[in-house]
Formats: structure tokens, sequence, C-alpha cells
């Protein structure tokens, strides 16, 4: 049996991540490959955590604030980051003598938004340099998605890096642009690795009437995408709107989350309108990628700021509409909610996509 590394980001708390690793795995074995996986940003990380997102959430164990050597790692930031993960990433590849390795799939091709680079850029840098030195593997990078600007160290870590990959497929039309425009690398579009199902197995639709809204952190939709905020009162009003909505049209409302910042979002959200317009919104239970499962099958509709969570909805056969807070959402708006294709559909074609892959028959 040929053997597999995926490295994606499926350890960290959001569940879209999770549920990327968890189709990518299932992708693989299903193309008679035995898997073996690794934290992509966090090497050292050998399992996935117990998160506990709203007892984080409860107790403000959200983000921890920045200490005066956190700053100083940043500007040494590519240096720190293999000087703590070197052993391990070494480990991994020196173990298993690995026929490919997948990085992907997710928004690693992504920037800091600052003059220091991303971690995704420095973290992919090592990995493709260690790969080569360390295994004979090829490296595929799929199903990943492409940020829109990028700082000049950015632009030479993500240029190096690529230039070692041997192939590479992105999620839509917009990162495939990018691409080429800032690295002159080419790729082929297939759907997002999340939409994969299982020897392509379709979720039943179920008869309720209930909407689920899935607030997005209110710091990182304005300082990450939109430079132009708007108040905190202003942006809970626009979800409140929308909430209002679905309650004229009959449905129920339930609060969800898919990342630990979102969930104490959720909960500001929640006491905002209990506060100023005394209405009650429960507020879903989630410590895993099975439980938001669970809620989606109880769900006809899925408002969120959240691609993995909207694509995770549309695979549970729920109506769904995205929060177009950045770029990826518009594409992703553009390209599959708007098309009525159905998830089926795109999982298919992701197979296909990567048994060509296999047998060396992609044209760019």
């Amino acid at each position: 049996m040929k053997k597999a590394l995926i490295i994606n980001e499926g350890f960290s708390n959001n569940l879209g991540d999770q549920a990327i690793r968890e189709s990518m795995t299932s992708l693989l074995r299903d193309s008679d490959f035995s898997t073996e996986f690794a934290y992509f940003t966090n090497p050292r990380l050998a399992r996935l955590p117990e998160y506990d997102y709203l007892a984080a959430a409860a107790t403000g164990n959200v983000i921890a604030p920045m200490s005066f050597s956190s700053r100083v790692r940043l500007k040494l930031a590519f240096y720190y980051w293999i000087g703590i993960n070197y052993n391990a990433i070494r480990k991994k590849l020196s173990e298993g003598e690995y026929d490919v390795i997948v990085i992907g799939g997710g928004q690693l091709i992504e920037s800091s938004g600052k003059d220091y680079p991303s971690r995704f850029s420095i973290a992919l840098y090592w990995w493709t340099y260690l790969i080569k030195k360390f295994s004979q593997a090829k490296i595929y990078i799929i199903g990943v998605g492409v940020g829109t600007t990028f700082n000049a160290k950015e632009k030479s870590l993500f240029a190096k890096a690529l230039s070692r990959v041997d192939l590479m497929w992105v999620r839509d039309q917009f990162s495939k642009i990018r691409l080429q425009e800032q690295f002159g690398h080419k790729a082929i579009v297939t759907p997002d690795i999340a939409f994969y199902s299982g020897k392509n197995r379709m979720e039943e639709a179920n008869p309720n009437r209930k909407a689920l809204i899935g607030i997005t952190n209110y710091k990182e939709v304005f300082s990450k995408y939109n430079k132009l905020a708007k108040s905190s009162e202003a942006y809970y009003e626009e979800w409140y709107a929308e909430i209002n909505n679905y309650l004229r049209e009959g449905l129920t409302v339930e609060l969800f989350y898919t990342t630990i910042t979102d969930a104490a979002e959720t909960i500001a959200f929640r006491d905002y309108i209990r506060s100023k317009y005394n209405v009650e919104i429960p507020v879903a239970k989630l410590a895993s990628i099975e439980d938001l499962k669970q809620l989606y099958k109880s769900a006809s509709d899925v408002y969120s700021g959240r691609m993995h969570a909207l694509i995770l909805a549309m695979k549970h056969q729920c109506k769904v509409k995205a929060y177009l807070i950045s770029q990826k959402l518009k594409s992703f708006n553009e390209e599959y909610i708007s098309s009525g294709t159905q998830t089926i559909e795109y999982s298919k074609k992701i197979r296909g996509t990567f048994n060509d892959l296999m047998i060396d028959n992609i044209k760019l």
C-alpha cells in the first residue's frame, strides 16, 4: 500500500480545519493510501487537543497578550519557528517512507497583513525545504486558497517554497489568478477539499425549519479583512437583522461557532441581544466536528462568515448564506453557493482530479 503524509492545520481549534483534515484523510484512504498526519504550523503537537470552546470564551482565555519576547520573535520568526520545530519535522520525515506528501487544504497561501512574514509562509518554506532534504516523496499542495496581497518577505518565502512543489491545485479561480500574478506559479482549480465525502456519500435533508447563525469574531473581521471598521454595536445590529429575517419567516434560531474566538463573540452577541432587546437566543454547545455535524442535522438554514462552516452545512443539505467579509468568501459565494450544484458533484470532481494527479495526467 502507498503511504502519504498529510500536512495541514487539522489540529487547530477551528472546526473547519478539522473538517479539512477529515476529508483529506478520507480522500487518500479511498485512493488506497495509508496516511499519517502532521500539524502544519505546530508540528510538535502530536494529537488533536480537547478544546472547550464555551469555557475558553467564558473565561476570556482566547488570545494571550503578546509579551515582549513574542514581539522579538516576530522579527526573528523565520529562525525561531524552525528552531523549535526542526526535531519534530525531522523525526516525522525520517520515520515515514512516504510516496507522497500532501500539504493542504485551507487558506495556506496567506499574508500576515503586517510587515513581518505570516506563519504560513514560514511553515511552507521550511516544510518544503526539509522534505526535499530528508525525503524522496513528491510534494503536492492541494485544495488551498491564496490571499490578496503579500509583503516582500512573504513573496520571497512562498516563491521559494512553491518552486519545490511537484503539483498544485487551488480551490477557486481568484486563487489561481493571484498565484500566477504574485508568484508566477500555475495551478488547476478544484473544489475545496472539505466538499469531499467518503465514498461519495450524501447526507439526507431534514424537515426542520431552524436557522443557525455563526457570527465571526469582530476584531478578526475588521483587523484582517476590512480596513474601514464599523462599531461593534453596528456589527451586532447587522447580524441581529439577519436573525429577525429568519424569525419572520417562521424559523427558530440558534447561535453557533467553529472557532474559540467566534465562541467568545457568540457569547458577547447573545448578551447584547438579551440586554438591548430582551430576546433570548440559545447557543449551541460544541466540542468537536461530530457535534457540529449533529447540529447541522437539526437545521434547514445556516448563515455564517466562515467558509468551511458553510461547506459542511451544504453537505448536510442546508440552505446557506455567507456573510461576505473577505475575497475568499466572495469567490466561494460566486463559484459554489450561487451555482446550485449538489455537493456530491464537487466530491466526485475532487476524487477525479486526485485520481488523475496520481497517474501524472494533469494538464495545467
